[in-house]
């Protein structure tokens, strides 16, 4: 996503703002999906009752299983910038800019949701691949969840969603229907100040992301966490840290443009200090191997006897885990860095590794190449049909190794898989979640047509 809109100028007219597109965001996207998809298709490894997978079906799917709680929160964090890049300048006073922007935001993600939640309970009923029978309070809550209010009462068992992905999607609906609401008040506090004070309020916002899940206990750990999870007025402060970062890079772009603009004019030339940005180049990395050996350590140390989806959270997840948001600056701090380097490859030319290298060295440069590797950039930009329709993904992969007897005899019990089997059952999986993006996503060959029609009968 890029920022568009208008900025003020001295005569109270406005000018266009400068463009400028996230492309490095989408590379760094594809990689947070890649987990997420590479999570819930190692999860179908609880097929396997064997022992020669288990670096796969235990070590590797414990680690994915905890780093998916935390790319979620992520997502939300992500989202939150994005939206406000995009919408930096636009004002959102009136009604009607504000139910345009609502049905614009509908459109592009209902079709989507309604489709795959629909597909999704029918394969799995027993009249196609389902392994047991759907009670009428199913039926129930799978119609009800086209709503899409189950994300405000997900404390009631029973209330959660066939299309299991779904779930973080449609809080993060909400937390779109809210954005027109918080920007104006967000940027109030955020638009402005040093770093110092930023930093302060930041740390104030994650401290009270992390209240809610001080709440969940042994106790009422089987019910209440999904509905902490899901409750959208618990993921604003993750959401809305997303916005005070984009305020802040963008605060960031026009400090630079002054420094810059200062160093061709002898007369107002300073000696230059030390700026945040200069780190942008190592944070990602830093960022991503704290998180990374956080995990290698929790695997490692994995109580004995717990298994990858065990249900005994406290005993085998520990407390730790219970806050969903506690990696939110590591979230924080790989956007920062990597929204700075798609900010310092602007140039005259468009944006460069050149431009690059001399804002921010050599190391930065090349690290931006990686993020804006054209396959990167596109495969990132499918994140949304590959979460809505993983679900639907995964009952058919298994329906169509089972059908042709390729090495699966049931999808509803377990059997022995040997390594090689259990490693390409992953990739199968992987393979089709994308497979399905492509041709549902909005260029795609069945998507383009869906989301065409969409915008056809969309109000403008």
């Amino acid at each position: 996503m890029a920022s568009s809109g208008y900025e003020p100028i001295g005569n109270g007219k406005e000018k266009k703002a400068e463009r400028i597109e996230l492309d490095a965001v989408s590379g760094l996207r594809f990689f947070a999906t890649l987990c997420l998809v590479s999570g819930r298709a190692i999860e179908n490894l609880w097929m396997d009752s064997g022992t020669e997978a288990e670096f796969l079906n235990l070590r590797l799917c414990t680690g994915l299983h905890l780093g998916a709680k935390d790319v979620v929160s992520f997502y939300y964090i992500l989202s939150g910038f994005t939206m406000t890049w995009g919408y930096i300048s636009r004002d959102f006073d009136s009604h009607d800019v504000r139910w345009r922007y609502w049905v614009r935001r509908f459109a592009r993600f209902y079709p989507d949701f309604a489709i795959s939640t629909v597909a999704t309970f029918a394969l799995k009923t027993t009249y196609f691949f389902g392994c047991h029978e759907f009670g009428p309070w199913k039926w129930i809550s799978t119609g009800t969840s086209l709503f899409l209010f189950t994300a405000w009462y997900r404390f009631i068992p029973g209330s959660g969603y066939v299309n299991g992905p779904v779930w973080f999607i449609v809080t993060l609906f909400w937390l779109w229907v809210f954005f027109p609401f918080l920007l104006e008040p967000v940027k109030s506090q955020f638009r402005s100040g040093g770093w110092g004070l930023f930093m302060a309020k930041m740390a104030g916002l994650w401290a009270i992301s992390l209240l809610p899940w001080a709440f969940i206990s042994p106790d009422n750990v089987s019910w209440i966490r999904w509905g902490l999870r899901s409750f959208p007025l618990l993921r604003i402060p993750e959401f809305v840290m997303g916005m005070a970062l984009a305020l802040r890079v963008d605060q960031d772009k026009d400090e630079e443009d002054m420094d810059e603009e200062q160093k061709g004019d002898p007369s107002k030339k300073e000696a230059a200090g030390f700026h945040p940005r200069l780190l942008a180049p190592y944070l990602p990395v830093l960022a991503i191997a704290c998180s990374l050996s956080y995990y290698v350590y929790r695997v490692v140390t994995w109580p004995e006897g717990c298994t990858c989806l065990d249900w005994r959270f406290f005993e085998c997840f520990g407390r730790l885990e219970a806050f969903d948001t506690k990696f939110a600056p590591i979230a924080l701090a790989v956007i920062y860095g990597v929204t700075t380097l798609d900010v310092c490859a602007r140039g005259p030319a468009g944006t460069t590794m050149q431009a690059v290298r001399e804002r921010l060295g050599v190391w930065a440069s090349w690290l931006w190449a990686f993020f804006t590797f054209g396959p990167f950039v596109k495969l990132g930009t499918w994140g949304l049909p590959i979460f809505l329709y993983q679900a639907m993904v995964n009952v058919l992969t298994q329906a169509f190794l089972m059908d042709l007897h390729l090495g699966l005899e049931s999808r509803c019990h377990t059997q022995d898989f040997s390594f090689w089997y259990a490693f390409g059952f992953v990739l199968f999986h992987i393979f089709n979640a994308y497979l399905i993006a492509f041709l549902m996503n909005s260029d795609g060959p069945i998507g383009y047509y869906i989301h065409t029609w969409v915008k056809s009968i969309t109000p403008k």
